[in-house]
């Protein structure tokens, strides 16, 4: 499944979407599936439609799709505030599940990482729920991963960093989807 996303990443290609859509609610494996669905925010980042696309996803029996379904909104969103993928995130964060919890926050945190709360009020409400987390003992230890992780990405680089999968020319940048080809090259680049 992750061959498949990043061999189309950033080309909304219909036919792949189709079939990772087919996958998603056919495959036995809960590790397929849940993997399946993230591959979406991949094929799909040029052009961030995918809350329309996964938002029926989102509400699934299974877990392991919502926990896709959420990182794939992260995914194809990240940095850009759209106002429907906050939305689809937020019920998301209050799941039964803490793995879908832990998801749901991190994607909200990438979505929302270069957004002030002058601009969107969710913004500031989200930073107040996650110091919520933190400082509720009974809360689920991997929820409250996911909420360290979020305000991670929030506050990195003095809330001055952001998320970029594209470049102005739109075109994709391979390190940031994939990975820089090797670490400790002695560069130092501060956009993901």
């Amino acid at each position: 499944m992750y061959a498949l996303g990043l061999a189309y990443k950033g080309t909304s290609n219909n036919k792949v979407i189709q079939q990772l859509l087919h996958f998603a609610v056919s495959d036995v494996s809960d590790d397929v599936r849940r993997t399946d669905v993230l591959a979406l925010g991949f094929v799909m980042y040029s052009e961030p439609e995918t809350p329309d696309i996964v938002s029926m996803l989102s509400v699934s029996y299974n877990p392991h799709v919502r926990y896709g379904a959420a990182l794939a909104v992260g995914i194809s969103c990240a940095g850009t505030g759209l106002s429907e993928a906050i939305s689809l995130l937020e019920p998301l964060t209050l799941d039964s599940d803490d793995f879908v919890r832990q998801g749901a926050l991190i994607a909200s945190a990438m979505v929302m990482v270069q957004i002030s709360e002058a601009s969107d009020s969710r913004v500031g409400s989200f930073r107040r729920f996650l110091e919520r987390i933190f400082s509720d003992k009974r809360e689920k230890r991997q929820t409250q991963m996911g909420a360290i992780l979020a305000a991670g990405i929030l506050n990195s680089g003095g809330r001055n960093v952001t998320i970029k999968l594209v470049s102005e020319t739109k075109h994709d940048r391979v390190c940031a989807v994939v990975g820089p080809p090797s670490i400790g090259t002695g560069t130092r680049s501060y956009t993901f």
